[in-house]
């Protein structure tokens, strides 16, 4: 066996095997026996008034070096680590960051010292970090830099950090300290032919608090005092209500924050906010070892992820949920991403964050129905994976909504108990279905339920994400119902428990098997090959998939579901199931409103800058007269589509909303060969052209 840097290569009559690591086997006595041994040999630091001289003798103690080395040689995000720390969650945590002391920030690693818990760390650890943390003067030194100035220390972790380099690069020179990669290679003797397994592991962690922009909560100054500066993504919204506070936690702890704020609704996740967040983060000169702070709701945990996924390729970011969509589903997942061309989720990259904070006290903010759409996600955990949580749903029913998670209650605290427990049940869930199949490397994902259909028609019906899985998951529990999968009884209760949650069982747009065809056959593409619809089997709280639906077979039980869905309130449609109902705009406009925003500015500054009485084009003044009368219609279509076989209720009726729209455009042609010639060279001529509005008003 012949020794090189980074990697070991057999050799044999065969070929070559080359592997890249030498890491200790854990153990978790051994690690058990060094700790208690270093905290109590270095105990006596924590007297130390100065806090250089603290440090200088933290890592000059002999037992402290031995732990530390040790740890540093562990493969800490291995099972076997896990498996031998398990009972210790907050250990095992420690232990990721504590493998990288020799190059992380000395504020950073007394930080971890005093997570291991106070079976070790038995006096006061954290205060003494944060005293490091808050000298300017040594904060963001490391043990290398402590090493050159210091033969004694070099002497011990320089020979380690020389081995490391052969046997463990991860631990001496980190781009982040949240990823590790390994791999095995075997080629023939003159390497003609070359089979390699390539691997990556991520290490994240998630915690569901109460108080986190509280001073007294030590979760996010852990993670950015020791860098000295926290630059934070921000929903424009969020920042609206909780700017103030997010502003002076890191005022209280001394950290330097700087706030990009973005609007962050469904129509602004799009390819261009993508790249407006990229280009900020470089002028900010943010470095691959510094976590980004994304604070808000799915939206900016969506394209802020995709963000800092692709910034120097990986970027590591701690995700602050404001919303039930970004704390149990959006935030800690993996898949980051934005629209684009009209269609849901084209873009994006499987990226996790680093920590998930779920905050209920955000909820406080929301919109009911923000809550409502919200707790979708939820259900579809409860009916797949958790019987329990089913049960809970259905025992907290809409209160959940008009309480906002408990947080207009907080004096119930049996029901803010259930809240806790409904959101801690509901991220458990997830985790198990998501964390395995990170790379999403096979199709059995039961946290895909209500998802197979309803991403190809929720923007074209303007329908919030919540209301649209929901028409997805009433569907597929039918669907299991016919396929036998579950009994009636049971297809009954999950349609009934969407419905009591105010959630959608039924659109107009459903109506439009087209489109609902259309959007089986992306997901098929989309799914590798397979339609892989997760839907409940057996029992609630158990999943099982669906992969063969002909659309003769899916026109059939789509319009059974329809006469099922008449038995609920208002005809199974939920409550404000729109995106304009809670506020928001049709997402339909995705990356159209800020092009719309940029041309109205360019046109006034043009107006602004005419001569005063400039006479108009004959294309200016007719396009002005077509504005001004659409901006001053007042009719109203009641009573109208009178003929149409079947029209689809409305609850409203005022001209141009969107379900009319929808409805318009499924009752019409397609748009004959010489009006689309006319719409082409108008475009690309950049006419207006007027004619047109009467050919297409024939037409419709």
């Amino acid at each position: 066996m012949s020794r090189q840097v980074q990697h070991k290569e057999v050799v044999s009559d065969t070929g070559k095997v080359i592997t890249y690591y030498d890491l200790e086997k854990p153990d978790a006595a051994v690690l058990d026996a060094k700790l208690t041994a270093a905290f109590a040999s270095a105990e006596s630091v924590l007297s130390c008034e100065c806090v250089k001289t603290a440090v200088q003798q933290l890592f000059m103690n002999k037992e402290m070096q031995e732990m530390l080395i040790y740890v540093s040689r562990l493969p800490v995000f291995s099972a076997e680590v896990a498996g031998e720390l398990k009972a210790d969650l907050g250990l095992l945590a420690a232990v990721k960051h504590l493998k990288y002391f020799y190059s992380i920030p000395v504020s950073t690693v007394l930080f971890a010292l005093s997570s291991v818990g106070t079976q070790y760390a038995k006096g006061d650890w954290e205060g003494l970090a944060y005293r490091v943390a808050a000298d300017s003067s040594i904060a963001k030194l490391t043990v290398r830099a402590l090493s050159k100035a210091d033969p004694e220390l070099d002497a011990v972790y320089g020979s380690n950090a020389a081995y490391l380099e052969c046997a463990d690069p991860h631990a001496v020179f980190p781009t982040s300290i949240y990823r590790m990669c390994d791999g095995h290679v075997h080629a023939n003797h003159d390497a003609s032919v070359i089979e390699g397994v390539m691997s990556t592991s991520i290490t994240t962690t998630i915690k569901i608090q109460t108080g986190v922009l509280n001073p007294t909560n030590l979760t996010l100054c852990k993670v950015y005092k020791p860098i000295g500066k926290c630059v934070a993504v921000v929903d424009q919204f969020v920042d609206e209500k909780w700017g103030e506070d997010l502003c002076k936690y890191f005022a209280h702890h001394g950290v330097e924050l700087t706030k990009l704020v973005y609007r962050a609704m469904e129509a602004d996740k799009d390819i261009s906010t993508v790249e407006e967040i990229l280009k900020d983060l470089k002028m900010h000169s943010v470095s691959r070892n510094e976590p980004v702070l994304i604070v808000g709701g799915g939206v900016i945990a969506d394209v802020g992820g995709f963000a800092t996924a692709l910034y120097h390729r990986n970027t590591a970011y701690v995700m602050l949920c404001t919303s039930i969509v970004s704390g149990i589903d959006a935030g800690p997942s993996p898949r980051t991403c934005c629209d684009g061309f009209g269609y849901k989720n084209l873009y994006g990259a499987y990226h996790p964050p680093v920590l998930t904070l779920t905050d209920r006290t955000f909820f406080n903010t929301l919109k009911e129905g923000w809550v409502r759409h919200g707790i979708a996600e939820i259900v579809k955990m409860a009916v797949v994976k958790d019987l329990s949580l089913f049960e809970l749903l259905e025992k907290a029913g809409s209160r959940l909504i008009t309480t906002k998670f408990g947080t207009t209650c907080p004096e119930d605290t049996e029901f803010g108990e259930m809240c806790d427990a409904i959101i801690g049940k509901a991220m458990e869930g997830y985790v198990k279905s998501e964390y395995g199949n990170l790379w999403e490397t096979h199709q059995c994902r039961p946290h895909a339920y209500g998802h197979t259909w309803s991403p190809g028609y929720e923007i074209p019906a303007g329908m919030l994400h919540g209301h649209a899985v929901a028409t997805g998951m009433g569907f597929g529990a039918h669907l299991a119902f016919r396929e036998g999968f579950i009994t009636e009884g049971e297809s009954r209760r999950i349609m009934k428990l969407i419905s009591d949650l105010e959630l959608s069982l039924w659109h107009p747009i459903l109506d439009d098997t087209d489109v609902v065809w259309a959007s089986q056959e992306k997901m098929v593409q989309k799914r590798g090959g397979n339609l892989c619809a997760p839907v409940p089997k057996g029992q609630i709280g158990v999943c099982g998939y669906i992969n063969d639906v002909s659309r003769e077979r899916l026109e059939k039980t789509m319009a059974e579901y329809k006469t099922v869905c008449q038995d609920f309130p208002r005809a199974g449609v939920g409550i404000d199931p729109h995106c304009h109902d809670v506020g928001l705009e049709h997402p339909g406009t995705t990356g159209v409103c800020k092009k719309k925003e940029e041309g109205a500015a360019e046109a006034a500054a043009q107006e602004a800058a005419a001569p005063s009485g400039a006479a108009l084009s004959y294309n200016e003044w007719i396009e002005q007269c077509q504005q001004q009368r659409a901006s001053s219609h007042t009719e109203r279509l009641a009573g109208a589509g009178g003929g149409a076989a079947k029209p689809p209720v409305f609850d409203e009726n005022t001209l141009f909303y969107p379900v009319v729209e929808a409805y318009a455009l499924s009752q019409t042609s397609q748009g004959s060969k010489d009006v689309n010639a006319v719409v082409e060279s108008t475009e690309k001529e950049g006419l207006f052209a007027p004619c047109m509005v009467g050919q297409l008003e024939g037409q419709f």
